[in-house]
């Protein structure tokens, strides 16, 4: 197994900070050492500061890992030859495991917009951010989306077509009761975690109504999401 710490040491993926170990890293990277350099990883995780931080070469190292520590990372980061190279059942693996967020660092914007089109990758709320962007704006991004938030490239967006998921009969906005309920409480100023406890839903899918319903109504983020909402409200 070729596990990469952050540290350069080749080894099981462990905590680099004083807090209690865990077996696998919170936020885990997964593709080539060109792709995700050791100066990189060790950057990342000093932005990161309190979240453990992880490199390894392949998704078959880390569901061996996983296998053995019964952990999967909060965050799953993969570059782009990983993700183009996944196997079925490996996609569908990390497709059905809703508590983790997953990423993919693209190399391509034509691969970029063909993840975010992918109506599987959608509905998953799958993040995206470039390779080859500055050092800063990286870390900002991963920063971003470690913390529970979702980027997806502004210029990706503009790019892909509009979603044309069908919503609930006789609704003329197309969205889905539940989309109504979730943008109802954001705009009455509510916060996710609000909103899934007010619910009866986790926070993820709150995240992934609130994102299918701002594609419907052609938003770019919650505020204005919530602003065009209001505006449909009787």
């Amino acid at each position: 197994m070729n596990l990469i710490s952050c540290d350069g040491v080749s080894s099981d993926i462990r905590a680099l900070s004083n807090r209690p170990a865990r077996a696998t890293a919170e936020v885990l990277f997964v593709g080539t050492q060109c792709n995700f350099s050791q100066s990189l990883i060790s950057a990342t995780s000093q932005e990161l500061g309190h979240i453990t931080v992880g490199a390894a070469s392949s998704l078959g190292d880390v569901r061996s890992l996983t296998e053995t520590t019964g952990e999967w990372p909060s965050l799953l980061v993969l570059d782009e030859p990983t993700m183009r190279g996944l196997a079925p059942q490996d996609r569908a693996c990390l497709l059905g495991l809703p508590d983790m967020a997953l990423a993919v660092a693209f190399c391509s914007s034509a691969f970029a917009r063909a993840c975010y089109e992918d109506e599987g990758l959608r509905q998953r709320m799958i993040s995206l951010f470039p390779l080859n962007v500055r050092l800063d704006v990286w870390l900002s991004v991963v920063k971003l989306v470690a913390h529970g938030g979702n980027y997806i490239p502004p210029e990706i967006m503009a790019a892909a077509p509009a979603a044309t998921a069908p919503g609930a009969a006789g609704d003329e906005t197309g969205l889905t009761q539940r989309q109504h309920d979730v943008l109802r409480l954001v705009a009455d100023g509510q916060s996710n975690k609000r909103i899934a406890l007010m619910l009866g839903l986790s926070v993820h899918t709150v995240k992934l109504h609130l994102r299918n319903a701002s594609q419907r109504l052609g938003a770019h983020n919650r505020t204005e999401a919530a602003m065009r909402y209001r505006a449909l409200r009787p």
